[in-house]
């Protein structure tokens, strides 16, 4: 229903981690889609812009808070000063999602024929108010989840124009159905048939299986230092029973079958409440 769109979306992959985030400007709030391209444009740039080596929960947070700095300088430079965004964001590595959101735009686990959110809301007792948004200029602290991946889960990340129509069940049924754009379709066409009073933005990602992933530098570290330890306690001992004054003594006219003894086998601050309230005809 509305003819200008707020919401902005990205998807991004670079060495092994996978970005994915929606963001929905604020409603009622000049300036929305600025802020919008803002958050993820710096979002995408921070997550990848070097410092690989650490958590991925880290490189989020981090990420976040930098988008909500551009944010504020694109506002500023647009003469929005208002100008605010929700952010839902999900880093995927090696099996595990780290989530993060401000605002009332959702990411949820879909398993089992079930829609978990796992983000909560940041949302006020005032119709359409926002609580926790991008464009703080007192700063951001954003909402981290975990989460262990399975082979035939479903990640979803929206703005409210698909919640305020489609109900959990109802995403967990059509999340599952098909490829991952055939069920973004699917969920944007059901929000649209029952009013599509916001914009709908989605992004489905389908968990990989984590079978044959290569081990860590860590895991291969620890894996070699066990087997060293192993040859090193089977060597000592060896020594230990050779020198005993009970070890058997050695036959003076050895069998010519006689084979010589083998070597031993080695076998893881309050958060701002500023509360930009929208107007109740035009939320995020």
């Amino acid at each position: 229903m509305r003819e200008g769109n707020e919401d902005r979306y990205v998807v991004r992959e670079d060495g092994g981690t996978l970005l994915l985030a929606v963001a929905d400007g604020v409603g009622g709030a000049p300036g929305g889609e600025v802020a919008a391209d803002a958050a993820v444009a710096e979002l995408a740039d921070r997550v990848f812009r070097g410092g690989k080596a650490r958590p991925i929960a880290d490189r989020l947070t981090d990420a976040v808070r930098d988008a909500n700095t551009a944010v504020l300088r694109a506002a500023e430079s647009s003469s929005f000063p208002q100008a605010a965004s929700t952010l839902v964001a999900a880093l995927v590595q090696q099996g595990r999602v780290v989530v993060a959101n401000l605002g009332d735009s959702r990411a949820y686990l879909v398993r089992a024929g079930a829609a978990r959110q796992l983000t909560d809301d940041h949302s006020g007792a005032i119709a359409a108010g926002i609580t926790r948004f991008l464009g703080d200029p007192r700063g951001v602290q954003p909402d981290v989840f975990v989460e262990e991946l399975r082979s035939a889960d479903r990640l979803v990340l929206c703005s409210d124009g698909l919640t305020r129509h489609v109900s959990d069940d109802e995403i967990a049924s059509l999340a599952a159905l098909g490829s991952p754009e055939e069920a973004a379709s699917r969920l944007v066409e059901l929000a649209n048939s029952r009013g599509g009073e916001d914009n709908v933005t989605i992004v489905v990602h389908a968990a990989r299986a984590t079978r044959g992933v290569l081990p860590s530098r860590r895991q291969l570290a620890v894996g070699i230092f066990v087997a060293l330890v192993a040859l090193v306690v089977g060597g000592a001992l060896a020594l230990l029973l050779s020198l005993s004054p009970y070890a058997p003594a050695p036959s003076a006219s050895p069998s010519p079958s006689a084979s010589p003894s083998a070597a031993p086998s080695v076998t893881e601050a309050p958060s701002p409440s500023p509360t930009p309230t929208e107007a109740p005809s035009a939320t995020p």
